[in-house]
């Protein structure tokens, strides 16, 4: 009768010491340069400057001056500002950041007939995505054909914001993405701060969620809007 086996006898290469060297001193560079380059890389800039500038409301005043100094320097036909309803406030004079947004852009040079503020309703979808969508929906009820937009985001948000807006968009437009300067942190040694460490995680974990679990519903559904 022929004996079962449990167990085999197999060769396994092992690193010598020099291998293991070499490796350890691979995987240090790599995250020296991984550290380095992450907050530039969620920072995108890959602006069109031209179509229609959008703003997210919730952006810093540095961001915001910015947008005005982008806006006047290039053929736009128009900016839109985007945001949620603002809570945990007394005495605000405005509801959302989208309106918040408007009045500065409004006190600070810009045309009030050149401002469309969006705000962005309560809803169990993503903030962001769901003010993509609102931009889309306004453009196509305006029957506007401008195909291409650029849309201002804050520091390490910018590349989430571009994804969800292409995926709002269905790729549909050209999206040029913007990132304003975060006042809190430099992105070559975010590392140095807990703002910094605390935002940049907050991004990569967000924008792996993005990438592997957000289903934002079909095209122009009610999901779309209201989240699932």
């Amino acid at each position: 009768m022929r004996k079962l086996k449990f167990f085999k006898k197999q060769h396994i290469y092992l690193p010598t010491i020099l291998g293991l060297i070499l490796i350890s001193l691979s995987s240090i560079v790599m995250a020296i340069f991984i550290i380095n380059n992450l907050a530039s890389y969620l920072a995108q800039q890959r602006p069109l400057h031209k179509g229609i500038l959008v703003v997210e409301g919730w952006v810093s005043k540095q961001t915001l001056l910015q947008a005005i100094h982008t806006y006047k320097a290039n053929p736009y036909q128009q900016i839109i500002t985007t945001g949620g309803l603002i809570k945990g406030r007394r005495l605000i004079e405005y509801k959302s950041y989208a309106d918040s947004a408007a009045a500065f852009l409004k006190k600070n040079g810009i045309n009030q007939s050149d401002i469309t503020s969006l705000p962005t309703p309560d809803s169990a979808q993503n903030r962001t995505f769901l003010s993509a969508v609102i931009v889309r929906d306004w453009l196509i009820k305006q029957k506007n054909k401008t195909q291409v937009i650029d849309v201002i985001s804050e520091g390490v948000h910018a590349r989430r914001t571009l994804t969800l807006y292409q995926m709002a968009f269905a790729n549909k437009r050209d999206i040029g993405i913007m990132a304003g300067k975060s006042e809190e942190y430099l992105l070559e040694s975010w590392w140095q701060t807990s703002t910094g460490i605390k935002t940049v995680i907050s991004e990569v974990v967000g924008l792996t969620w993005v990438a592997c679990c957000f289903d934002p519903g079909e095209y122009q559904s009610h999901e779309e809007k209201w989240g699932g």
